[in-house]
């Protein structure tokens, strides 16, 4: 019998009995735990809202709000073998509530976003502050600050989430607390003091981007919707058309949390974006308009409220049709920014 590959190796034995004693030799595996560049495990994903709305339908009526947590569906990619993510390091999902539902308050060490689409007559209560959440509204809801949704509307709602469990349970790091359904003054608030903040929270998004403060999340929790639309408006077009806004924490000019960066993407009818990749997830979020967008060179034909995935290290241009559209952006950059890993390039 011929002898293997690895056993005609003149350290073959060497690396058997190093592997018996619980050690690793770098030099017969430096390539798998160095590689050259980001390889991400997962391919972009898009998922329909015209295909998503039965199923929202239907939990309405099955799934009692009393007897489960959160009537939240999470996008799941199949890249990562039926565990619960939507891309390496991040959540997205739609929670649906009916007329007079009330999820009941809790609070947790992961980072969530809130992006109201089909949200009027709901409110999110953020540690004492109620956040309406009207068309295009995106609400915080910060590592440890107690929060609950509430619906006092005659319609059916529902919004888009984001969060990073997938990266927070990656690292071990997560703590959750529930909160009580019977507590009656949770509910109780008006915005307080959210008004302080109602003017500010929106920045051009550039190469010099305040970088994040470790720990620091925005005092403000409730970005308007109409204030966005409005900012873009105002913003000079790119030169492929289109315009970037960033959501940013009001005191330092940074990202709203230290691991959750968000932005509004404006595109121009009929102009394709530079191709970019960079080194951190996105999840994207159609507000209005419809377009396509090739990711890692696969075409996605979006339409509004669709959700689609932009893996690290992917390329990824944009398109809208028929007029502008917009796009929310949640992305795990800035926790790349604080590791000393964010990098961003423009693919010729």
């Amino acid at each position: 019998m011929s002898a293997s590959p690895a056993s005609a190796r003149p350290d073959a034995a060497l690396i058997a009995d190093l592997e018996a004693a619980h050690y690793h030799p770098l030099w017969d595996r430096y390539k798998a735990i160095t590689p050259i560049v980001p390889a991400a495990k997962d391919m972009p994903m898009h998922w329909r809202w015209r295909d998503f709305d039965p199923f929202a339908a239907r939990a309405a009526v099955e799934v009692p709000i009393e007897d489960v947590e959160r009537r939240a569906i999470i996008m799941v990619n199949p890249a990562f073998g039926g565990a619960t993510q939507t891309t390496s390091n991040l959540l997205g999902a739609f929670t649906v509530l009916n007329p007079g539902d009330r999820a009941v308050p809790h609070r947790h060490t992961a980072a969530a976003i809130r992006f109201a689409t089909r949200a009027d007559g709901a409110a999110t209560i953020v540690n004492g502050r109620r956040c309406a959440m009207k068309e295009g509204d995106l609400v915080l809801t910060p590592p440890m600050c107690w929060h609950g949704h509430i619906n006092l509307g005659q319609e059916r709602t529902a919004w888009f989430d984001a969060a990073n469990m997938p990266l927070v349970c990656g690292l071990d790091a997560s703590f959750f607390e529930p909160g009580s359904r019977s507590e009656a003054a949770f509910w109780e608030v008006d915005e307080g003091e959210e008004r302080r903040w109602a003017g500010t929270g929106l920045a051009a998004a550039g190469a010099a981007q305040p970088a994040p403060v470790a720990g620091a999340h925005s005092p403000k929790f409730h970005y308007a919707g109409e204030a966005t639309r409005a900012f873009l408006a105002g913003l000079p077009a790119a030169a492929d058309g289109s315009k970037l806004a960033r959501y940013v924490n009001p005191d330092n000019g940074g990202p709203v949390m230290p691991a959750l960066d968000c932005y509004a993407l404006r595109l121009g009818a009929g102009a394709t974006t530079a191709a970019r990749r960079s080194t951190w997830n996105t999840l994207c979020l159609v507000v209005s308009g419809s377009g396509r967008s090739v990711v890692g060179g696969k075409s996605i034909e979006w339409e509004q409220h669709d959700v689609f995935t932009i893996p690290h290290w992917t390329v990824a241009t944009h398109m809208a049709r028929g007029g502008d559209a917009d796009l929310f952006l949640v992305t795990d950059r800035s926790v790349f920014e604080l590791l000393g890993l964010a990098r961003s390039e423009v693919v010729e």
